[in-house]
């Protein structure tokens, strides 16, 4: 013990390795001290290649009095992918801030894809030192397949909470990192990526229905959400546990396999029925083909795509009912587990029957299927399996809206007989946070090389979907191809801009835009405004180093990519030194 405490003092002294804490304090040249993200708070948990960094935010050391400091605790779907500047702390700051414009909000975004409630775990202690009103946790979507999952790539999976709570532990010492750096060095992790290949890297990580391993996971997964409660309410946070929208009414399962068992008899009358209730579906015969799927389900109970295309013949026959039941149980069946499953939910709606004060449950699952066709959520709100789109984030942004401004009145910063707010609408939202033309033709341009990959290329729907997204990509050509629509980006970006002249956000996407629709002289400014407040924002670099390069000076474009470098040697597009 003495040796090894020996070890990481000295390790700590020396400087090795990347602190675990999720943020830091710098100063700034007038002396004001601020708090940042740490962008190596994952490092214990991925290797250098792989490394998931936070969104950048900056907020006052010394938390001003009547401010209201709100974070939102998750994964991706909770950071905003694929496009943080469209996130739910996004919309939500705009929709608080129109409703209580005499408050000060800063709501970080803490959300990092690939995470799961393990890391969101030590997350949440550190952000309970920094005097949070609110947590907002928006777990469950990687727990299978984030770290120490049965079905992740990262790590091993243990058998039990106290195993895992140990490793972490010592992931998080220097001493750890030293042992997972040797380890790389002399090849004894080769099951671990190389490169960051997004959800293709879990293709061969199926996990059944009813793996033992998964009790586990939900064992770990409840004790995770206890610890993150517990922290925030012991900071005096009010906690949000919310449960995660799923797409299960337009999404089919990324992977199926058959019950163990099954002879080839068997299997000849499952393909038989399956078949026939593909033709009846394409026919727009669903009541036969909900007869057909059901024969194939009679004989295969546990075939993902079989029970997902059962239950919507039903919903399209009006079997309401039995459709929203099935089209769960194909999530449930779902071997590559992606998204938050029946079980996972029932695990964060228990915490409803609580008696500690300071807890919530939101279900924001349920509120989301009630607002959706048929009572199942799809893709109205969702772009794939569990990322809003930005009807989605608003969504739920105002459905958190009502626990909010009930704790905005008990703590007092908004008066107790105060009117009822009136919560601004999406069009306006879209408004302020410049959801303009040009960011939506971005956002479908990666979508549709995402679709391109596994595991999405493997999905019976996916074809219907590029097909539809290349349309959208050609739409979105055509628009920001009209000579008038430079000057509408413009006006979109300076109002939003003058309406919001502190979102930092802004200024770096409209001069990205900018950028890359030919105006680089109009979007440099606004690229260094953006940088003066965040200075190692790694897309903000890349596109100062482009509108350098565009101008033809030189100089200044290696300088841009050489800061760039030595931020995210892997950065997209960097060119060689």
């Amino acid at each position: 013990a003495a040796l090894l405490g020996g070890l990481e003092i000295g390790l700590r002294l020396f400087g090795y390795g990347h602190s675990p804490k999720f943020y830091h304090t710098e100063r700034a040249a007038d002396g004001t001290a601020w708090i940042r993200e740490n962008r190596w708070v994952t490092a214990p948990y991925f290797a250098p290649e792989i490394i998931r960094r936070p969104q950048p935010f900056r907020i006052p050391a010394l938390k001003a009095p009547g401010t209201c400091r709100i974070f939102v605790l998750g994964s991706s779907a909770a950071m905003g992918d694929p496009e943080a500047s469209f996130s739910i702390a996004r919309v939500l700051e705009v929709l608080l801030h129109e409703a209580h414009p005499q408050v000060r909000f800063e709501i970080v975004n803490a959300g990092i894809t690939a995470i799961n409630s393990t890391v969101v775990r030590g997350i949440a202690a550190d952000c309970a030192e920094l005097e949070p009103d609110l947590f907002i946790v928006y777990e469950g979507n990687n727990e299978v397949i984030g770290p120490f999952g049965p079905g992740t790539v990262f790590s091993p999976f243990l058998g039990s909470p106290a195993a895992v709570r140990a490793a972490v532990l010592l992931k998080r010492s220097r001493t750890g990192q030293l042992l997972a750096a040797t380890a790389r060095r002399f090849g004894r992790n080769q099951g671990s990526p190389a490169d960051w290949g997004g959800m293709g890297m879990f293709l061969q990580h199926g996990i059944a229905n009813d793996d033992p391993r998964l009790g586990t996971t939900h064992e770990l997964f409840r004790e995770n959400l206890a610890a993150i409660a517990d922290s925030g309410r012991a900071a005096g946070a009010t906690v949000l546990l919310c449960s995660v929208a799923t797409n299960r009414r337009e999404f089919a399962p990324f992977l199926s396999r058959h019950k163990p068992g099954l002879d080839a008899a068997a299997l000849a009358r499952w393909q038989a029925a399956f078949d026939a209730g593909l033709a009846a579906h394409s026919a727009g015969e669903h009541r036969a083909a909900a007869e057909h799927f059901a024969a194939a389900a009679a004989v295969d109970d546990q075939h993902a795509e079989t029970i997902y295309l059962l239950g919507h013949a039903q919903l399209e026959s009006g079997d309401m009912e039995h459709g929203q039941a099935n089209l769960q149980r194909a999530l449930d069946l779902d071997i590559l587990r992606f998204r938050t499953d029946s079980q996972l939910n029932a695990v964060i709606r228990s915490f409803g029957a609580s008696t500690r004060e300071g807890l919530q449950v939101v279900d924001l699952a349920a509120k989301t299927d009630a607002c959706s066709p048929q009572e199942v959520t799809g893709d109205e709100h969702l772009y794939e399996h569990v990322h809003f789109n930005i009807r989605g984030a608003y969504r739920v942004a105002y459905d958190l809206c009502e626990a909010i401004e009930s704790d905005l009145r008990r703590r007092g910063i908004v008066r107790p007989d105060a009117p009822a707010p009136t919560w601004a609408g999406l069009p306006l939202v879209r408004e302020r946070l410049a959801y303009t033309p040009y960011e939506q033709g971005m956002i479908v341009r990666e979508l549709l090389a995402r679709f391109s990959r596994p595991p999405f290329a493997g999905q019976r729907n996916n074809e219907a979907r590029l097909i539809r997204y290349r349309l959208m990509d050609q739409t979105a050509a055509l628009i920001l191809g009209r000579p008038e629509m430079s000057i509408d980006l413009a006006r979109s970006y300076e109002n939003a801009i003058a309406a919001r002249p502190d979102d930092w956000v802004l200024r770096r996407n409209a001069g990205m835009a900018f950028v890359a629709t030919g105006q680089a002289a109009q979007g440099l400014p606004l690229l260094e405004q953006a940088a003066a407040t965040i200075p190692d924002d790694p897309d903000t670099l890349f596109a100062i180093a482009q509108a350098h390069k565009a101008r033809g000076d030189a100089a200044q474009a290696r300088n841009a990519f050489a800061r760039l470098r030595a931020l995210e040697p892997r950065y997209p597009g960097l060119p060689p030194e």
